[in-house]
């Protein structure tokens, strides 16, 4: 089975998958349309997701698999299009290799991340980085970080960002994070504004579990994956481990991972002044 995902309020995304899905019934079979994102993606387990829209489409469709991970292609229709790769005209070629299972992937890492708070415990699966952050009108926080139990660093500043390899081309690197190869099994921690001129970001792999932890009157805001805010305070918790499944991308055909980088960051790409 395969599953077509988009957004309902996008009409160009409504017409390419109305040409697209008799397309793939006639390679496939089954095909189910998600225009609302009402279908439960882990539940049907299909084959293959194809998605239409930009990349945070594409990690809420992942987060939505869970650790049901399985091949996830992302047609862009967004601004940016790092994690969606193809382009529609693209799609349409590769179409029988994407049905057939013939394309490369790229396996990338997923968290598995649970917060503990007043006896309560809430899990979900990122795909992309967590954000501790304090309020612009809230005094500056430690946020201690460890791993196995040993401790990493305390973290005091504006707060702190746990990203994922994917995520790395995100708010980590906006914050002066390294980008990190998308197959690592590793995360980077990079602080926001940090009080401390030697605390810069450090990259840990990911095979314990990582805790960060708020003491005494901090508080601080989670984002994960960009969404879901939740309010921290302290003696919360907040664990991450690698999730059961990676995340599997279907990779173009004929671009690396480093021509991406060039393509849509313009990386290493060298500029030229000219003077009048």
């Amino acid at each position: 089975m395969i599953v077509l995902v988009g957004d309902s309020g996008r009409p160009d995304v409504v017409h390419a998958i109305a040409q697209v899905e008799p397309l793939i019934r006639e390679l496939a079979g089954e095909v189910l349309v998600d225009l609302d994102q009402r279908i439960d993606l882990a539940d049907v387990s299909p084959d293959l997701v194809i998605n239409f829209g930009g990349d945070g489409s594409i990690l809420r469709a992942a987060g939505r698999l869970g650790e049901r991970q399985v091949r996830l292609l992302g047609v862009n229709f967004g601004k940016f299009g790092f994690l969606a790769e193809y382009e529609l005209p693209e799609l349409l070629v590769n179409l029988e290799k994407a049905v057939k299972g013939d394309l490369p992937t790229r396996q990338s890492l997923l968290l598995k991340v649970a917060i503990e708070q007043d006896g309560r415990r809430v899990e979900r699966v990122v795909v992309n980085d967590v954000v501790l952050q304090r309020a612009p009108d809230n005094r500056m926080a430690h946020v201690y970080a460890y791993y196995d139990d040993a401790l990493i660093a305390d973290y005091f500043g504006d707060g702190l960002i746990l990203a994922t390899p994917l995520g790395s081309t995100a708010y980590n690197l906006a914050a002066g994070g390294a980008l990190l190869h998308p197959e690592l099994q590793a995360v980077i921690l990079t602080p926001l504004c940090p009080h401390t001129l030697s605390l810069r970001p450090l990259v840990v792999l990911v095979a314990g579990v990582l805790e960060l932890k708020l003491e005494g009157e901090d508080s601080l805001s989670i984002t994960m994956d960009g969404e879901g805010t939740m309010q921290l305070k302290g003696g919360d918790k907040v664990e991450v481990r690698h999730a059961a499944m990676p995340m599997t991308l279907v990779a173009h055909p004929t671009r690396t991972y480093f021509d991406t980088l060039r393509l849509k960051f313009d990386w290493s790409k060298r500029t030229t002044v000219s003077r009048q």
